[in-house]
């Protein structure tokens, strides 16, 4: 009996060195591939980061991508969470999208609060953008057209029905002045805005500026307004919401998650895994001008410290929403 209750503490003192962050546990990590949920379809911007990151890591195993959709990003979301969390299932997500889904009454669980952060990698920005068939070159032609003809309701492709693009959208259409003009449109991810922009089922839409500067310079899309502080790098000659008085300008950061209870180890050597990456001059070069995001690393404590402050700024974009 003694030697049992030995071998069986022994299996517990081993669990217990890796979820502790020991060096045991580290030095075994991964020990097979770790699988990266990507809640949204091939092509969006979550996925083409992932996919130069699986480039560039440097892992002991490989990173492999998983594209699971549905919901608007919350049935990845959902699955990533309820995975086995031993180190092998990773979420790449947006944080301001974590915490529109309980904010928008779309999940009962606060998932912002209950993954694990491994780390924040770059930061996009909302654009929001018409089509050539609208005729429309800035905010302001979009303005006077609404306002020219009230009883024509023009449609905005929007991510999620009850999402922070959505959230914050409807507060644009609000400062402007056309919220009764406007019929906003929901789609389940940047794929499905820009598709029903281009076959002009839809007049505007919000979307990220990595999914907007290629359509921008073959003149396919017109950015009219960035949702940012300051003029950014892929779209320097598009202004922004803050120039037109505005008060919606929160960064779209992009960063990576894991199921709660995940060992300290494994978050450890994941964390550590990014940031070499964002440190790499060639994901550097690679990610700002030919993704159009901003490479910028931030470590798992800092980004839920963050998280945490950006839902407080973001709730009360909610409470008007429809």
């Amino acid at each position: 009996m003694k030697k049992i209750f030995g071998v069986l503490l022994a299996f517990a003192v081993t669990g217990m060195v890796f979820a502790g962050g020991g060096s045991e546990g580290a030095a075994n990590y991964p020990e097979k591939p770790v699988q990266c949920i990507i809640p949204y379809a091939p092509g969006g911007g979550s996925d083409v980061l992932t996919r130069a990151i699986m480039k560039d890591i440097k892992m002991k195993q490989p990173l492999v991508a998983v594209n699971i959709e549905g919901g608007a990003g919350l049935v990845g979301a959902n699955q990533a969470l309820d995975a086995k969390p031993d180190g092998y299932t990773i979420l790449a997500h947006n944080p301001l999208d974590l915490i529109g889904f309980d904010l928008g009454g779309l999940s009962d669980v606060k998932l912002w609060a209950e993954f694990e952060t491994v780390a924040m990698v770059v930061a996009d920005y909302d654009v929001v953008n018409t089509n050539k068939a609208s005729g429309w070159k800035t905010i302001e032609d979009v303005v006077a057209f609404v306002k020219a003809n009230p009883g024509q309701k023009v449609k905005w492709g929007v991510s999620g029905a009850r999402s922070v693009n959505m959230a914050n959208t409807q507060r644009i259409a609000r400062d402007l002045g056309i919220f009764d003009n406007i019929t906003f449109v929901p789609y389940d991810g940047g794929a499905g805005t820009r598709k029903a922009l281009m076959g002009d089922e839809v007049r505007l839409e919000t979307a990220t500026a990595s999914e907007t500067k290629a359509l921008a310079a073959s003149g396919d899309t017109i950015p009219l307004l960035v949702m940012s502080e300051k003029r950014i790098k892929p779209l320097p000659n598009t202004p922004t919401t803050v120039e037109k008085g505005i008060k919606v300008a929160i960064a779209k950061w992009r960063g990576y998650f894991a199921p709660k209870g995940t060992p300290k180890a494994a978050l450890e050597y994941l964390e550590k895994a990014l940031k070499e990456v964002v440190a790499n001059s060639e994901f550097v070069n690679t990610v700002e001008n030919k993704l159009n995001f901003t490479a910028n690393f931030v470590g798992g404590a800092d980004a839920k410290a963050q998280i945490a402050k950006w839902r407080e700024e973001i709730a009360p974009g909610f409470k008007d929403l429809k």
